[in-house]
């Protein structure tokens, strides 16, 4: 069966969204470069947003492919969700040992939630068609969704930061407790 072949315009869709969208990532990057530079947070917020926008294209690719079967197809989606899950699982793990003032500067957009449900949702959509369910790829509108205004959204925050840079409370919290590690892990050195 092939029920890729129905997909086709709906593949092409966001195959082009997210090439523009891509494009228009390194446009701007490349023109705030040298803020973007300066900052860990910029530069790994630049890279969630990057793996936000090239899984719908890798999505696009593989339902374009001709006369594949649906379990090949199911299993390029599953192998594409999870590298895009483990992509921005290391980024957000990067973020978190981020120095205090990067950790205010990305502190808006920080939010781990979209990006799993995006990646999920690829996972869930490949493994569906994989058991032989075409209903899977339904799974894959929502998926494109939430990555595109996530991506989208990630992009306005960190090329455009809040004035004053006004952490969330999510962030504070964070760097308070990666503070309070720190002040134990050194109380414990001079101790020992």
């Amino acid at each position: 069966m092939n029920s890729s072949a129905d997909w086709h315009d709906f593949a092409t869709m966001i195959g082009g969204a997210s090439g523009a969208l891509t494009g228009l990532l390194f446009v701007s990057v490349s023109l705030n470069a040298g803020r973007i530079a300066g900052h860990a947070g910029l530069r790994a917020s630049a890279g969630q947003t990057l793996t936000l926008f090239i899984t719908p294209l890798l999505i696009a690719t593989a339902l374009l492919v001709p006369r594949q079967p649906d379990w090949v197809l199911g299993a390029e989606l599953m192998a594409t969700g999870l590298l895009g899950g483990l992509v921005l699982s290391a980024n957000h793990r990067l973020k978190a040992g981020l120095a205090d003032d990067d950790l205010r500067l990305i502190s808006i957009f920080n939010r781990p939630a979209p990006n799993v449900i995006t990646m999920a949702l690829v996972m869930a959509s490949g493994a569906v068609l994989a058991a032989g369910q075409e209903a899977g790829l339904y799974l894959l509108f929502p998926a494109t969704v939430v990555g595109f205004v996530s991506g989208v959204l990630n992009a306005w925050y960190f090329l455009l930061p809040p004035p004053g840079g006004k952490p969330s409370r999510a962030m504070v919290a964070l760097t308070r407790r990666r503070s309070d590690r720190q002040a134990d892990s050194h109380a414990n050195e001079t101790q020992g």
